[in-house]
C-alpha cells in the first residue's frame, strides 16, 4: 500500500563520483558512501537520491547507461549496493534511484543490436530515420537541436540513416511509442523495486513522447529547435500512467520528475494526484533569476522578483491537488551561495542559511545537494582543462568558433558550468579534502577546501550544518511547515522575501533579507510578539511593526 511517506520527507542527493573514495582510485564509490551514512542521517534527512550508479561509459558521467541492472565497477558490485540499501534502511533512510530512460548509451546492447542489421527488432527501440538529400549533400532528417551538442541527429556510419539524440551523440533516444520498449522499462523499474528501492527520480521525463512524422521546427519562439515536437509530447501522460499502473502503484514508492521546460498546464497535470502519473516534479524557474533565458552560462543581474515568482508559483498551483519540491542545488547547478549577487566573503554562513530557510520552509519537499549543508562554494577553476563536463567543452568550443576570445569564453563557462557541483565533497582540510588518501581525483578539488569543509564547519560557532539540523527538524515535525498554504508578502520589495504558511489556525511567518545591506519589512499584524522558531542571527529587531533585518538575516516566527 502506498503511504505517501514523501510528504514530510527531506531528500539528500549524492553524486557518487564525487562523494567519498574509499579505495583511493580517484573515483567515489559505494563503500565510501556507506562510511558517511551517519553524517547524512544526523543532518536530519529522511531519504537519499543517488545519481546513477549503473554501468556506463561515462560520456555524460553516469547519465549514459549501458546496463540498467548492473552497478558500474568503479562504484563497486551489486553486493555492495545491496549492503548500501540495507545500511540506509537500518537508519530509516529511503533510497531513491536516478532513472535515465529517455535515452541509453550507444554502448547499450539494445543499440548495438539495432545497428547490426536493418531487420533487427531492436532497431525500433530507437528513433532512426533517413537523412534528406539536397543535391549531393546528405542532411539530417530535421533541424532539431540537441541540448548539448548542436544537431540532435547523428549519422550512422557511411549510411544515409541517422539516430536521434537529444543530448550527447553517445546518448541515443529511446522510441517510447514501441510497446516493447515500455515493457523493458517496466521490467527495469520492478527489478529495483523488488530489491527494496523506495522510489525514482526520472531524468528529463517529459521528452519521452515525440510528435510524428518528424518534421522541421520553424517556430521563432522555440526555446530549442524541435522542442515543440519532443517536449510534453502527445502520449506523455499516457506513458506515465502506464508506468504507474504496471509498476509504481504496486509498491510504496515516491517519484520525482526532472522536466525540460514544461508548459504550466502539463506541469500541473504531471503532479495532480488523481491523474496517477508522478508524485512531484522539479521546478527550477527561480534558478533562472541570475541568467538569460535559462542559459546558465550567460549571467545577468540577479532579479529577486523573478526568484520569488519562480519559487512561489508551483507552491500556489499544486497546493490543493498535488505536492511540490524545493530546490537550490543539484548536480547540474552552480553552488547557490555563489549565485544571486551574494557576498560570500563576509557573509557566507548568513547567506547559506538564509537561502535554505526561505526555500525549504515553503510548501514541498526539500532537496539538499551534497556539500550544500556546509556552504560549499563555486570552484575556482583556472582553465577549461580542469572541467570534465562535455557541455562545458561544447559551449566553450562554440564560443571560440564565433571568435569570442578564449579568456572571455572561459569566463562565460566558469560562471554557470555544471562542473561546479561535481568537484569532490570537502570533508576536511587534509589532502584532497579527505575525499581520498591522495590519489588524483577524477575531477579537480576546489582550492578552498582547507577553509570550507565538513569537519571545520561542524566545529564552528557558525555552522551551516548545525543550522540545517534545526531547520530540518522544524520542516519534518511542524504540521504548518509541512501542510500549510503559502501566502506571499511584499512581492515588489527589492531586498526581502517573505511569506506565511497557514494550517488549521496556526501560522508561520518566514522572512529573509536577500542583500548585504540592512532591510526593513512591515510584517502582517500580530507578529511582533510571536515565537521565534529560527533565526540565523542572535537577535531580531522590531520597530513600529517592522522587522529590521540584518544582512542575509532569515527568521521564522510562529503564532
Amino acid at each position: 500500500m502506498r503511504t505517501q511517506w514523501y510528504k514530510n520527507a527531506v531528500v539528500y542527493q549524492v553524486y557518487p563520483f564525487s562523494f567519498m573514495d574509499s579505495n583511493n582510485d580517484g573515483w567515489g564509490d559505494i563503500e565510501g558512501i556507506i562510511s558517511k551514512l551517519d553524517y547524512i542521517k544526523e543532518l536530519g534527512v529522511t531519504a537519499i537520491w543517488f545519481s546513477p550508479l549503473y554501468q556506463s561509459p561515462d560520456y555524460d558521467y553516469g547519465y549514459d547507461i549501458s546496463d540498467y541492472k548492473a552497478i558500474d565497477v568503479k562504484f563497486g558490485t551489486m553486493e555492495d549496493f545491496d549492503r548500501l540499501l540495507e545500511e540506509c534502511h537500518k537508519r530509516d533512510l529511503k533510497v531513491i534511484m536516478d532513472m535515465v530512460i529517455n535515452h541509453t548509451s550507444i554502448e547499450h546492447p539494445w543499440f548495438r543490436k539495432a545497428l547490426e542489421s536493418p531487420d533487427s527488432p531492436y532497431r525500433d527501440y530507437y528513433i532512426i530515420r533517413k537523412g534528406r538529400r539536397e543535391g549531393d549533400q546528405l542532411l539530417p532528417p530535421s533541424n532539431w537541436e540537441s541540448s548539448f551538442t548542436g544537431s540532435a541527429w547523428e549519422r550512422i556510419g557511411n549510411t544515409d540513416e541517422y539516430y536521434l539524440h537529444l543530448f550527447c551523440p553517445e546518448q541515443a533516444d529511446l522510441n517510447w511509442d514501441n510497446p516493447k520498449v515500455r515493457d523493458e522499462i517496466v521490467d527495469i523499474l520492478n527489478f529495483w523495486l523488488d530489491k527494496g528501492v523506495d522510489g525514482f527520480r526520472f531524468d528529463v521525463f517529459n521528452m519521452f513522447s515525440k510528435v510524428y512524422p518528424i518534421k522541421d521546427d520553424h517556430s521563432k519562439k522555440s526555446f530549442q529547435k524541435g522542442a515543440p515536437y519532443y517536449v510534453d509530447g502527445p502520449h506523455i501522460h499516457e506513458y506515465l500512467n502506464e508506468l504507474y499502473n504496471r509498476s509504481l502503484s504496486l509498491y510504496d514508492t515516491y517519484t520525482v520528475g526532472e522536466s525540460f521546460h514544461p508548459s504550466d498546464e502539463d506541469a500541473y497535470a504531471y503532479v495532480k494526484e488523481e491523474n496517477h502519473e508522478l508524485d512531484t516534479i522539479f521546478n527550477f524557474a527561480h534558478l533562472d533569476a541570475d541568467n538569460i533565458a535559462g542559459k546558465k552560462f550567460f549571467w545577468k543581474p540577479f532579479d529577486l522578483k523573478q526568484f520569488k515568482k519562480g519559487l512561489f508559483g508551483p507552491q500556489k498551483t499544486y497546493y490543493r491537488d498535488g505536492w511540490n519540491t524545493l530546490v537550490l542545488e543539484n548536480h547540474d547547478n552552480i553552488r547557490s551561495v555563489s549565485r544571486f549577487s551574494i557576498d560570500t566573503g563576509k557573509y557566507r554562513y548568513e547567506a547559506a542559511t538564509m537561502l535554505a530557510t526561505v526555500t525549504f520552509m515553503g510548501f514541498g519537499i526539500p532537496f539538499i545537494y551534497m556539500g550544500e549543508e556546509i556552504g560549499m562554494t563555486a570552484c575556482k577553476f583556472r582553465s577549461i582543462d580542469e572541467m570534465k563536463d562535455p557541455v562545458s567543452h561544447f559551449v566553450y568550443d562554440l564560443l571560440c568558433k564565433y571568435h569570442i576570445p578564449k579568456q572571455l569564453a572561459f569566463r562565460f563557462i566558469r560562471y554557470g558550468a555544471r562542473d561546479h557541483a561535481r568537484v569532490p565533497m570537502q570533508w576536511n582540510g587534509s589532502v584532497n579534502g579527505g575525499f581520498n588518501r591522495g590519489h588524483e581525483p577524477w575531477q579537480c578539488m576546489n582550492p578552498d577546501y582547507k577553509e570550507i569543509n565538513a569537519e571545520k564547519d561542524l566545529n564552528s560557532k557558525k555552522s551551516v550544518y548545525r543550522f540545517y539540523q534545526k531547520l530540518l527538524k522544524i520542516k519534518k515535525t511542524n504540521e504548518t511547515a509541512i501542510y500549510g498554504e503559502t501566502e506571499e508578502y511584499a512581492h515588489d520589495h527589492r531586498q526581502v522575501i517573505a511569506y506565511t504558511r497557514i494550517y488549521q489556525g496556526k501560522t508561520l511567518l518566514v522572512m529573509g533579507n536577500f542583500s548585504r545591506y540592512k532591510a526593513s519589512f512591515r510584517m502582517p499584524d500580530g507578529y511582533e510578539y510571536a515565537e521565534v522558531l529560527l533565526n540565523n542571527y542572535d537577535s531580531l529587531k522590531f520597530s513600529e511593526g517592522k522587522a529590521e533585518l540584518k544582512p542575509y538575516q532569515a527568521v521564522v516566527l510562529q503564532k
